[in-house]
């Protein structure tokens, strides 16, 4: 089941296994932010953290030994036919996220163990019971939701929690996502099912089960943003969200280069090195199609790389050397720069 999904990070062209599975694996890093734009899997950005390198490797090792991957350079693996209809396969059957992009801005997986706990909490209070195990020990959470429950109105918290849960549930699409999100709540007298009990209710596997559990959370997680003011969970999960994907320092430097266009001043005032300021900028690229790439890019240049590439549609495997051949002062910000703006005119 674990290389089915990874199977479907591939295409019938040439991407570098590392960079997509540290995509996965929430590394934030611009080279990675890179791969996921050029492969279209930002959305996936952290959503299978913790997971290995090696475990993902190993998978690619076992779909190039089925014949379903080919390696095309060392690190890059693209579908063979027989992947390609496999693939296709799988995205009729498998069951596919619809909101992991929540992990961009979203601490996903904390607010999960903090909204477990917060339900079950309320759970055992609309039952007046107080001699219950938590689903949590950690104290950090435990606090949080005891800090939460003390501004809460008592007697109308159960009604609330649930006029509010039932409103979500009845709004997700996927016929089985509400049994998942549901019965793997743990309250009065009633423990959460187990990925692997979902599993053998469901006629699906538990990783399958597990990806839908999450999904679930990431779902209510924009279903508590569309309605802060009416859902009381609103107050958990505002703390674990920020604004944008985009670090907050480089959305500072990007803030100075909008006002200064002048990328060595902006080293000096924010005491960064030049490099520095240029990762951030990339990085903000990458986030912001609206980019004001002609502030970096002359027209001039941008006609020469465009004429350099006009008959390779894969800007992931440009070559930096062979820009550099045909235009020896071509500096490498600049060449990525064209490259994500280019990336974003594919994707409209």
């Amino acid at each position: 089941m674990f290389t089915d999904y990874v199977l479907l990070l591939f295409s019938p062209t040439p991407r570098r296994a590392k960079g997509l599975f540290n995509v996965l694996r929430g590394r934030r890093t611009v080279s990675t932010l890179f791969a996921g734009l050029t492969a279209g899997c930002l959305e996936l950005l952290d959503s299978w953290h913790g997971v290995p390198l090696e475990d993902f490797m190993a998978a690619t090792a076992v779909l190039e030994e089925n014949g379903q991957l080919v390696s095309t350079a060392t690190g890059c693996w693209q579908l063979t036919p027989a992947g390609e209809q496999r693939q296709a396969k799988l995205r009729q059957t498998l069951y596919l996220p619809q909101a992991f992009q929540a992990f961009q801005t979203t601490d996903v997986r904390r607010f999960m163990a903090i909204s477990q706990l917060a339900l079950q909490v309320v759970s055992e209070l609309v039952h007046h019971d107080r001699h219950y195990y938590p689903v949590t020990t950690d104290p950090g959470i435990q606090a949080q939701v005891k800090r939460w429950l003390r501004q809460q109105p008592k007697s109308e918290l159960g009604g609330q929690v649930h006029a509010a849960l039932t409103a979500f549930l009845t709004s997700l699409s996927v016929p089985d996502l509400p049994t998942v999100f549901v019965q793997g709540l743990t309250g009065y007298q009633e423990p959460g099912l187990t990925n692997e009990q979902l599993a053998e209710q469901l006629g699906r596997q538990p990783l399958e089960t597990g990806l839908m559990r999450t999904d679930a959370i990431c779902q209510w997680i924009n279903w508590l943003q569309q309605h802060q003011t009416t859902d009381p969970l609103w107050n958990l999960l505002a703390p674990l969200k920020q604004s944008s994907a985009i670090s907050k320092s480089a959305w500072q430097t990007y803030q100075a280069f909008v006002k200064t266009n002048q990328l060595a001043t902006i080293a000096q005032t924010r005491r960064l090195k030049l490099s520095t300021v240029r990762e951030h900028l990339l990085e903000v690229a990458i986030w912001l199609p609206q980019f004001p790439f002609e502030s970096v890019l002359s027209s001039t240049l941008m006609q020469q790389l465009t004429t350099i590439f006009v008959n390779r549609p894969d800007i992931a495997n440009w070559s930096f050397q062979d820009a550099q051949v045909a235009m020896p002062t071509l500096d490498f910000f600049e060449f990525r720069l064209f490259q994500i703006m280019r990336c974003h005119h594919v994707r409209g």
